[in-house]
């Protein structure tokens, strides 16, 4: 007989439901962080905090885990805020054009050179 599994509604997991394998989800890091920001997406409108501080890990790699339930600002060219200016993709911190693998940088203006055409057959 297949061993039952749970689903986790906070964290969109599911694993083997036996006590030892709840407990340690339910007490990990991940649900609980999980469960906090399903709790305070209630109360957000309660505890607008009136000038949030920026969130750090979004300015710097424009992505954060967390999305709209993190509690710092994700600053974005529409709002406007008495914090420090939106950085351009040039001046984030460890983003340049220059460290880029080749497939990931973008074409050359001038696109790229035509090959002569082989038939190898």
């Amino acid at each position: 007989m297949p061993a039952r599994k749970y689903y986790c509604d906070y964290c969109d997991k599911q694993f083997q439901d036996t006590p030892a394998d709840r407990k340690r989800h339910v007490n990990g890091i991940q649900h609980l962080q999980a469960k906090a920001r399903w709790y305070d997406s209630f109360n957000q409108h309660h505890q607008q905090i009136p000038n949030p501080p920026l969130c750090f890990h979004f300015l710097n790699t424009g992505f954060c885990r967390y999305g709209h339930s993190c509690k710092y600002l994700h600053p974005t060219p529409n709002n406007t805020t008495q914090h420090a200016p939106i950085p351009s993709p040039g001046n984030v911190v460890g983003v340049s054009l220059g460290n880029l693998p080749p497939s990931l940088q973008p074409p050359p203006e001038a696109g790229y050179p035509h090959l002569p055409f082989v038939d190898w057959g």
